[in-house]
């Protein structure tokens, strides 16, 4: 990956970006992978007869809010609450933020998925042992997506965090996962090949 799928790196930051995408409000890069992935779905369980037919079911859906819908009953039936979908002040959420901001002008050429999620998990967002603890309301939001053009000091991201442990490194790692380009890069297709 040459970035992050969406804008949100974090739990309870995807989770409210996973509401806005079923309500079609999403990142269109989740969005278009999300309706790939559901119509391939579709068409493997033969529910319809071709894989045409199933994008267009998985995208009829998406627009009729019955996949936003039957998400809620799936977190009401494992004992959650679906109102978090609705209401974000119900999800954990941090007490933290800090900026980082590009060093200079130029075009956003990549982001290191690997190097965010990592980084992200060095402030509790993820565990690197089975013992450690998970903190939901922490992460990363990025302001930015390949292909953009920034200026200097624009903010590429907001690290998102509730003690200040490790959040120097982290905001440094976070940081350095950034590449500014004097030249745009190329186009890249989203989706690059099936493996069926």
């Amino acid at each position: 990956m040459n970035q992050p799928l969406g804008y949100a790196v974090g739990n309870a930051l995807e989770v409210m970006e996973v509401s806005q995408t079923l309500q079609n409000a999403g990142p269109t890069d989740l969005t278009r992978l999300s309706l790939e992935l559901a119509a391939r779905m579709i068409f493997l369980a033969k529910i319809v007869p071709t894989l045409e037919e199933a994008r267009e079911l998985a995208q009829q859906k998406l627009l009729d809010g019955s996949g936003y819908r039957k998400f809620k009953d799936v977190i009401e039936a494992q004992g959650g609450n679906p109102q978090v979908l609705d209401r974000f002040e119900l999800l954990p959420n941090a007490t933290g933020v800090r900026e980082i901001a590009s060093p200079r002008a130029g075009y956003v050429s990549a982001i290191a998925a690997e190097d965010i999620g990592l980084a992200s998990s060095r402030i509790g967002a993820g565990r690197n042992l089975k013992e450690d603890t998970i903190d939901p309301a922490v992460g990363v939001i990025l302001e930015v997506k390949v292909g953009h053009k920034v200026d200097a000091g624009a903010v590429l991201c907001r690290v998102y965090y509730t003690g200040d442990e490790n959040v120097e490194e982290a905001s440094a790692e976070i940081e350095d996962a950034f590449r500014i380009s004097a030249q745009p890069p190329e186009e890249r297709e989203l989706i690059l090949e099936v493996v069926s």
